[in-house]
């Protein structure tokens, strides 16, 4: 028995076969993930952009022309494309984070001027969330600093700090309770 061409099973693959995919997969994954893997330098990473790769074939393979290439040399453009944006996405959430550490926060909470008495009473309050917030561990301090104060969202801080948006929500409400306690002087 004759073993199908990887070009024939993609053509399948176009129409929405479902058992040529899986054929696709069992003979392309390996390589591909050891692809991705040398660009990569790791392997979640790898395994991330594997899947994603793998999808976007799902996806597009009606736009593999089998007269313009082989089906595994258009994988492995495929493949190499989807390593190198998750590459250059980390190296952004790298920047994003180094220059978000960098930049001074200011805590003050409005530009209006204001009475003496008034301008007394914000920056002792602003003495004590500095304070208040010191105390805070370091990743619920970084989340609560840079969503409240420089107003980015849960989505934004989840890129910038490359952290699953789970955790940035956690982050930010466990740190809000602890500030709360903090500042009504429940804990120090």
């Amino acid at each position: 028995m004759e073993q199908e061409t990887d070009e024939a099973i993609m053509i399948r693959v176009a129409r929405g076969d479902e058992a040529a995919f899986a054929a696709l997969y069992d003979r392309y994954s390996g390589p591909l993930f050891g692809l991705a893997k040398r660009i990569l330098n790791d392997e979640q990473e790898a395994r991330e952009a594997l899947q994603e790769g793998f999808l976007y074939i799902w996806e597009k393979a009606a736009n593999y022309d089998p007269e313009k290439s082989r089906a595994f040399s258009w994988a492995v453009m495929v493949f190499r494309n989807k390593a190198i944006d998750r590459l250059r996405a980390s190296r952004r959430r790298i920047k994003l984070t180094d220059a978000a550490a960098a930049s001074p926060v200011d805590y003050t909470m409005g530009s209006e001027p204001a009475r003496a008495d008034r301008a007394a009473d914000l920056a002792d309050r602003a003495d004590v969330v500095k304070k208040a917030l010191r105390a805070l561990p370091e990743e619920q301090r970084r989340c609560i600093e840079a969503s409240f104060f420089r107003g980015l969202t849960h989505h934004q801080l989840a890129e910038l700090f490359g952290a699953p948006l789970g955790t940035i929500k956690t982050n930010i409400r466990r740190g809000l309770l602890r500030l709360r306690d903090i500042v009504k002087g429940g804990e120090s």
